[in-house]
């Protein structure tokens, strides 16, 4: 046999040699292991947020209508999750967990709101972040109000005949979600006797950063033509209501 030949083969002997005395494993170390199930991977952190709501839920998550955020709603250093079930058109829930010393989290909250989307900070609409010189606005801590973590969510509720989006302002307090506010943005009602009512309302918050900050709200409403939905006349009836923080919620002052 050619000495080149000899060689090739004398290598080749050697390195089968090798391969039988080193552990599987590390002639696999540097080739990851196939994933079976990309989705499992991708889906784990969704299904342990639902594994925690489930246990612990009155009206737990039934269907893949779901979604959750991390989001730091109080005070502590530790992430805060909420996450809402969107059941049918006006049924839902929405949760509240806070996170446990063992890594795990504990249902807070849970309310029967059928959240359209997440945007805890919409109501927000004056805060500024650009710090230029022409900025005569000072920079402040996202969503305080007298000195809370003030957050909106909205609920689609209604019935038969009644469809209302209406806007929760909520904060935490030990442990607890405590409710601000609420008050319907806009939605449809109809009347027995064959009426079809629109309403379309808003908030603003004044002096959101003081010991005194105000709600302003208004609520329009209009009747419809049941048939075409527009409106009968211009006539349209709007109310306004000014209210204080007091005790831990916008209330109306107190008559003198």
């Amino acid at each position: 046999m050619p000495k080149k030949k000899t060689a090739i083969a004398v290598a080749g002997l050697a390195l089968f040699a090798i391969a039988q005395i080193l552990p599987i494993t590390s002639l696999s170390a540097s080739v990851p292991a196939p994933v079976t199930n990309p989705a499992a991977l991708v889906d784990s952190p969704r299904q342990e947020v639902m594994d925690w709501i489930n246990e612990q839920a009155k009206d737990p998550v039934t269907t893949d209508s779901f979604q959750f955020q991390t989001v730091n709603l109080d005070d502590d250093d530790d992430m805060e999750i909420i996450a809402k079930h969107n059941g049918a058109v006006h049924i839902g829930s929405f949760y509240v967990l806070d996170r446990q010393a063992d890594g795990s989290y504990k249902l807070i909250a849970e309310k029967s709101w059928n959240v359209p989307r997440f945007q805890l900070d919409r109501w927000d609409t004056t805060r500024y972040e650009d710090t230029s010189e022409w900025n005569s606005q000072p920079v402040q801590e996202l969503g305080r109000v007298a000195g809370k973590r003030l957050f909106e969510t909205i609920n689609r509720t209604g019935g038969s005949g009644v469809d209302i989006l209406e806007a929760h302002l909520w904060y935490l307090q030990d442990g607890k979600l405590v409710e601000a506010w609420s008050g319907t943005l806009q939605g449809t009602s109809s009347i027995p006797g064959g009426q079809l009512i629109q309403m379309a309302g808003s908030y603003q918050l004044v002096g959101a950063d003081t010991e005194h900050p105000l709600l302003y709200t208004w609520q329009t409403t209009q009747e419809l033509d049941p048939d075409t939905g527009l409106p009968l006349s211009k006539k349209a009836e709007t109310t306004t209501e000014i209210l204080s923080w007091n005790n831990g919620a916008f209330q109306k002052a107190p008559q003198k």
